[in-house]
C-alpha cells in the first residue's frame, strides 16, 4: 500500500437486530485488509451512527441486517446523513437482504448491497471503489 492512504469505516447495526456474526466477521476482514474499523456494534439509532459518521470522519458506512427492518433503516440513515451534510458518504449493506429489495436501497441511495454468498474479494473491490480516487 505505497502511498494509498487509510480507508475508514464505520460498521454497525441499527435497531433491535442482534445476529453480529456477519458484522464481527466483516469487521476482522476489513482489518486484516488494511482498512480501519470503527465498530459500533449492535442497538444503535440513526442519529447515534449519524454523529459517528461525523466525529470520525469515515469513508464508509455499513450496516448490517438479519432482519427485515433494512429498507425502512437505511433510508432513515442515509436521509439523516443527507440532512447533516455528510451524505456523500458511501453506504453499503449487508445481511440477510432479499434480492427484490436491491433496486429499492439503490434508489434510496445505497452503494453496495452484499448478502450471503458475497465473495470477499468483491467486498474489498467495492470498498476501494467507493472510497479511493481512481488511479490516474
Amino acid at each position: 500500500m505505497t502511498g494509498e492512504r487509510k480507508i475508514r469505516c464505520l460498521l454497525g447495526m441499527l435497531g433491535t437486530d442482534v445476529h453480529t456474526k456477519g458484522i464481527r466477521t466483516l469487521a476482522q476482514l476489513f482489518r486484516d485488509n488494511g482498512i480501519e474499523v470503527v465498530y459500533l456494534g449492535e442497538h444503535n439509532t440513526v442519529d447515534g451512527m449519524v454523529n459517528a459518521v461525523i466525529q470520525e470522519d469515515v469513508d464508509l458506512v455499513g450496516i448490517s441486517f438479519s432482519i427485515a427492518t433494512y429498507l425502512h433503516y437505511a433510508k432513515e440513515l442515509i436521509d439523516a446523513m443527507n440532512a447533516r451534510g455528510v451524505g456523500n458518504v458511501p453506504v453499503m449493506v449487508g445481511g440477510l437482504v432479499h434480492p427484490d429489495d436491491h433496486e429499492p436501497l439503490r434508489k434510496i441511495g445505497v452503494s453496495g448491497i452484499f448478502g450471503p454468498g458475497s465473495a470477499t474479494s468483491e467486498i474489498l473491490a467495492f470498498v476501494r471503489s467507493a472510497c479511493l480516487p481512481p488511479v490516474q
